[in-house]
């Protein structure tokens, strides 16, 4: 009597290693596609954080409105709020512009910081 593995028993295994990697890398895809996106919300809060210090220093209110209503992620970088260093947007690999707006508002007495690209 032969010992070993029939064709039958090879394909079950060959078939259930595969559904067992399709899992696998459906989930490990989706948990590096949030992770991503976590950190890219870091990395606005940061932007925001640094443009509300920048403001503390250099946005006066004019009535309801404040002097100036965007501040770019150069001016912060060259003020030393921001590191100097280009800024990976991770969701598309590219780099985001040094010209990109945080836009300046005021309300309810207070200043308030968005990240939005243009303003």
């Amino acid at each position: 009597m032969k010992k070993g593995f029939t064709l039958i028993e090879l394909m079950a295994v060959i078939i259930i290693l595969g559904v067992v990697l399709v899992i696998v890398t459906t989930n490990v895809t989706g948990i590096l596609s949030r992770s991503k996106d976590k950190l890219n919300s870091e990395q606005q809060d940061e932007i925001i954080n640094a443009a509300r210090q920048w403001g503390m220093r250099n946005v006066t209110i004019n009535g309801s409105n404040p002097s100036l209503n965007y501040v770019t992620i150069d001016t912060l970088q060259k003020s030393g709020y921001l590191d100097n260093k280009d800024i990976k947007d991770l969701t598309t690999g590219g780099i985001i512009s040094k010209d990109t707006k945080i836009c300046i508002t005021y309300d309810n007495n207070q200043l308030e910081y968005e990240y939005k690209g243009s303003c």
